[in-house]
């Protein structure tokens, strides 16, 4: 078994449970010195096996459900879906009465942990470890069980079965990949997959391309403030071809809709309202503005504007104080006469750092200011405001 699984097994057994205890109750379990003082009783290997593991485990904390259970690797981390959107993802198996499923390319189990607990699963992938870290991973953190496939998915007899596929999304190099011709397995495998399946949920990077994928809903998940993932989904496990979905999570909030609808333009009134990305990024801010009566300020900044404050879970609003043309001394001239002190700073497309500029206007004082630098077609301008709630 460990020549198959590496370490793992030999790792979770009840004697190397103390190795890993005393690691978690460290500072620093990547030590010399704890590594020194546990080698009277462990291997070298087991030690660094368990180092790792735990500081996985550390960072699995806010992202993984039971992070303390957890088996799993660095990349293996990394590249899983949180329990949050997991758990998300899961309930439109449960909402659509899917009794048996497929998790393909599952990983070490992050969406098989949430996946198992509404349907009867059977996690699949051609890498051993990874069957082996699923199937522990859902059993460990979890009520449930699933049963584990090896398998390449070029060579796996299809089946009309549901199936979840979370194709790689990573070029050698470790860019972002952000067309469907560029998964792995390819469009040729995910397509036949999807023929035979009908309901299907296949997991893509937030950036994807939609003119590349087939046809179905597309959803795009904000999770804790960051765009985390694509979902296309098919069968019954859509809301309908063609339409596109902004969630927000913990919250659950959703905006669905046709996307790209015609929107309105004003120059900014009293307060800029920045959307959400997730509904930028799904192209629904059209529906959006149409839906709450309110224009844009451009077509490409992601904001809309308003004379008056618009309670909405998708916008935060900004006081807009002072509007002028981008000149780094004039804005902080502006800034500190008005007794600035943090100031976050906000941009699009490289027009500024954000992060040095932000550095450059702040002060001392005790206003706290958000300013945009934008660029309005040929023009770069300043928008001095301050974040409402």
């Amino acid at each position: 078994m460990a020549s198959c699984f590496g370490i793992w097994p030999s790792l979770v057994k009840s004697d190397n449970r103390n190795l890993i205890e005393a690691l978690s109750e460290s500072e620093d379990p990547a030590s010399a010195g704890t590594a020194t003082r546990l080698r009277r009783h462990w291997s070298a290997e087991t030690i660094r096996a368990a180092v790792s593991l735990v500081l996985v485990r550390r960072k699995a904390v806010g992202k993984m459900r039971r992070p303390n259970l957890l088996l799993a690797d660095p990349s293996g981390l990394e590249q899983s879906t949180g329990s949050v959107v997991a758990t998300h993802k899961a309930n439109r198996f449960r909402k659509a009465g899917i009794q048996r499923a497929y998790d393909l390319c599952c990983g070490i189990g992050g969406d098989a942990m949430a996946l198992a607990e509404v349907t009867d699963l059977t996690v699949v992938d051609r890498d051993p470890e990874r069957v082996w870290l699923a199937e522990r991973n859902v059993s460990l953190t979890t009520e449930a069980a699933t049963h584990g496939v090896v398998a390449d998915l070029e060579q796996m007899p299809l089946s009309d079965m549901p199936i979840h596929l979370d194709p790689a999304r990573r070029s050698a190099e470790g860019r972002r990949r952000h067309r469907i011709e560029d998964a792995s397995p390819g469009p040729d495998i995910i397509f036949r997959l999807m023929k035979r399946a009908i309901d299907c949920a296949i997991k893509l990077s937030p950036g994807i391309v939609f003119e590349s994928l087939p046809e179905g809903e597309v959803e795009i998940i904000n999770s804790g403030g960051s765009l985390v993932q694509a979902v296309l989904w098919t069968g019954r496990l859509s809301q309908g071809s063609g339409l596109r979905t902004a969630t927000h999570l913990p919250g659950g909030t959703s905006l669905t809709g046709q996307p790209d609808r015609p929107m309105s333009f004003s120059p900014p009134e009293r307060y800029l309202l920045a959307v959400n990305p997730a509904v930028e990024r799904a192209g629904l801010m059209g529906l959006l503005g149409e839906q709450l009566n309110l224009a844009a300020v451009h077509p490409a900044l992601g904001l809309l504007t308003a004379g008056h404050p618009v309670p909405n879970s998708w916008l935060t609003p900004y006081e807009l104080i002072e509007a002028m043309p981008w000149r780094e001394k004039k804005v902080t001239a502006w800034l500190r006469a008005n007794e600035a002190g943090t100031v976050v700073v906000k941009t699009r497309d490289k027009t500024v750092d954000p992060d040095i500029i932000s550095r450059r206007l702040s002060g001392t004082g005790s206003g706290n200011f958000t300013v945009f630098i934008l660029r309005l077609d040929k023009k770069v301008v300043a928008w001095i405001t301050r974040r409402g709630t």
